[in-house]
């Protein structure tokens, strides 16, 4: 029985995958690094620091530390949300949609809080979430499931009475890991995809939640 539902931020609530793949590769571009569209969805869902952290083992670079790379890219990706971010379809009516039901709502996230609380006040839903929880400052991030057992632990609800929403594989993952029941809304190249079949649903938008049954 679901109790509580507990969102993504990017590529969930808002188009922002688009965006941090612009920032990651004018970013890494900079220091060296010929990047791409398609390494950026390599470490998609991960913590910003522990992209930074693969990407430097896959090819070193000199320059700037690791530290100085996650800042400008969270300090690129910030002014490119401020500036572009637009919320992903159907977020505000699957948001009235659970409120509706009853159900406790969070958000748990890989992004950094700044960011965070960027987006809520740019798409005005602050106010719709119980809990809001970054793994930026816990010991593991997704796909670990940390962040997600930390939220239902906030919320006080057992994670088996939790859904997750998710787009990325690693945060599908980690909804798994945490015994969450896991809706996947992948970005449109990853919609038929098998690895997304561990999900319990699978979505192409959030106007698609209307045909679940969750009872």
């Amino acid at each position: 029985m679901i109790k509580a539902v507990i969102y993504d931020m990017d590529g969930i609530i808002i188009d922002s995958e688009p965006l941090w793949r612009e920032a990651l590769i004018h970013c890494f571009n900079k220091v060296g690094f010929d990047f791409s569209q398609d390494k950026c969805r390599v470490t998609q869902g991960m913590r910003l620091i522990e992209v930074v952290e693969y990407w430097y083992a896959q090819q070193p670079w000199e320059g700037k530390s690791l530290e100085d790379v996650e800042q400008d890219i969270l300090k690129k990706v910030t002014e490119l949300i401020s500036e572009k971010g637009e919320a992903m379809e159907g977020v505000y009516e699957s948001l009235e949609l659970f409120k509706a039901k009853g159900y406790k709502i969070a958000l748990a996230s890989s992004s950094a809080s700044s960011l965070i609380d960027v987006v809520l006040e740019k798409l005005a839903i602050k106010d719709r979430f119980e809990i809001v929880n970054s793994a930026e400052f816990l010991k593991f991030g997704k796909p670990h499931p940390e962040v997600f057992i930390k939220t239902a632990e906030d919320l006080n609800v057992p994670p088996i009475n939790c859904l997750v929403i998710e787009d990325s594989f690693h945060g599908v993952l980690a909804g798994k890991a945490a015994v969450m029941q896991v809706i996947a809304v992948p970005e449109e190249k990853y919609h038929n995809d098998p690895r997304f079949s561990i999900a319990d649903y699978n979505l192409t938008s959030l106007k698609q939640l209307e045909t679940i049954n969750f009872e």
